[in-house]
């Protein structure tokens, strides 16, 4: 016995930047509980828009019966790791800024009603960020989790690629489909092209990247149906800001991995790629916004920003107030006989600036930070692992959730999306991937295991 727990001491004293770590059968990380259940259940009905696809759905508040499960099974669970919290404090502290940014522009907004839901739309949404980073913490949730959010994203760009073809079997034109867009077929985050857009620049560079770490063959082979269905809804769904914001992310992800041709090559050659198969009718579109003031959509586009500055500018500390621009336009800045359905900022950024002043803005702003520089740790624990590390599949998700908010940002600077799942998503996901790249780290939702003779360190081959 002695012999043998000297064998497994002498193994932990070998391993302290192993690239897993394992435990005896009876002590493997955590899977399946309620709070995993919950958060996955929520992660569906988000994705898919249940209750707009089954209107009966709607009196039950089945998302929020989902939450209120992942919460429940997150405090029955006993208490999270101290790693794990650490992971996420940076985080947390700017989200409490944030959150108290929001509360005080929701005081002084001119919309009550207006000010105080968006508030409670954005704590419901630091809860969905708390619970992804504080759940989807294992190596084995993380995979789970990536793999449906994978699924459900590609079930939207299918039926956004058959939807484009089959428009031009029943003889609609590319210019028409390039105009109207083509959107996920559902009504909420997705509904339209630019929000459907951002959400594939979103999951498109985190399945590229995915692509280059599996060393699995069919998980490659979902991976790179994935990859390819992303990339072909980006094309077809008519949204200028979301070709843009993928051509400007292939850029970033060949530059940052200069190294790995792999990388590089993949992304690099989807530049002049997009320009080759991009239907003409969205050629014409990308050109027409060069000439803004003649196109309809630009215009009103450079409009609604040039009223979210002199909004801004009117209420530089605190903003008009949450989900206050639409009311605040119409009532100081909206000229004669406007459709009222314009009255959106159309960017995060003129978004956060009018909406929530720089009381808010900076806060935004250093959540941004804070997430790549977390990534970069997590990239940091990853490459300690020395040739292991270099192979582990969490290293290419740290790069692709880099380039996923790379693709957030430069999409989002179109569309007002601040409060769509993306950000909040992502953040959670951060936080839960630099947690399973800490060596050494407890089983998320469990009691660390401290007793040499339970848990030991294996190398897990790339």
């Amino acid at each position: 016995m002695e012999a043998k727990t000297h064998h497994i001491r002498s193994g932990l004293e070998r391993s302290q930047g192993s690239s897993a770590v394992a435990t005896l059968p009876g002590h493997s990380e955590p899977r399946w509980n309620l709070a995993f259940l919950g958060i996955l259940a929520y992660l569906v009905i988000e994705y898919t828009r249940l209750p707009a696809m089954f209107p009966f759905l709607v009196p039950f508040q089945v998302g929020k019966v989902a939450i209120g499960l992942s919460v429940l099974g997150l405090a029955v669970a006993g208490r999270t790791p101290r790693v794990g919290r650490r992971s996420g404090i940076g985080i947390d502290i700017v989200l409490a800024f944030f959150l108290l940014a929001s509360f005080l522009s929701a005081l002084q907004a001119r919309a009550q009603a207006e000010g105080w839901a968006q508030f409670i739309n954005t704590v419901q949404w630091c809860i969905i960020y708390f619970l992804v980073g504080r759940i989807v913490s294992s190596s084995w949730r993380m995979r789970v989790f990536i793999f449906i959010l994978l699924l459900l994203n590609l079930k939207l760009a299918q039926f956004a690629v058959r939807g484009y073809f089959a428009g031009q079997a029943y003889g609609r034109s590319a210019e028409f489909m390039a105009s109207r867009g083509v959107g996920a077929g559902s009504v909420g985050f997705f509904g339209n092209a630019g929000d459907f857009g951002v959400a594939m620049c979103v999951i498109w560079p985190l399945a590229g990247m995915l692509l280059l770490g599996e060393s699995k063959r069919i998980p490659r082979l979902i991976l790179l149906a994935s990859f390819t269905a992303f990339s072909g809804a980006i094309l077809v769904c008519g949204s200028r800001g979301a070709f843009l914001a993928a051509v400007l992310t292939a850029l970033v992800a060949s530059a940052r991995n200069l190294r790995r041709f792999g990388a590089a090559f993949l992304f690099l050659m989807l530049v002049p790629g997009f320009f080759y198969l991009l239907p003409e009718g969205s050629k014409d579109r990308l050109r027409s916004a060069l000439h803004w003031q003649q196109d309809d959509t630009a215009s009103i586009r450079i409009a609604l920003w040039k009223a979210g500055i002199r909004m801004f500018n009117d209420h530089p500390i605190l903003g008009v107030g949450p989900g206050n621009f639409g009311q605040e336009y119409a009532h100081r800045y909206a000229g004669p006989g406007e459709d009222p359905q314009t009255w959106v900022p159309h960017s995060i950024y003129i978004q956060a600036l009018s909406e929530l002043g720089l009381a808010g803005t900076v806060p935004l702003l250093l959540l941004v930070v804070s997430y790549f520089r977390l990534n970069g740790r997590t990239l940091k624990n990853y490459r300690a692992r020395g040739k292991e590390g270099q192979r582990a599949l969490g290293q290419y998700m740290a790069r692709g959730l880099n380039l996923a908010m790379v693709g957030y940002l430069l999409s989002g600077a179109f569309l007002a999306v601040l409060y769509y799942p993306h950000l909040w998503v992502l953040l959670g996901l951060s936080v839960g991937l630099n947690t399973v790249s800490i060596p050494g780290r407890a089983a998320a939702g469990g009691a660390e295991l401290e007793d040499e003779e339970q848990t030991f360190a294996l190398a897990v081959p790339g």
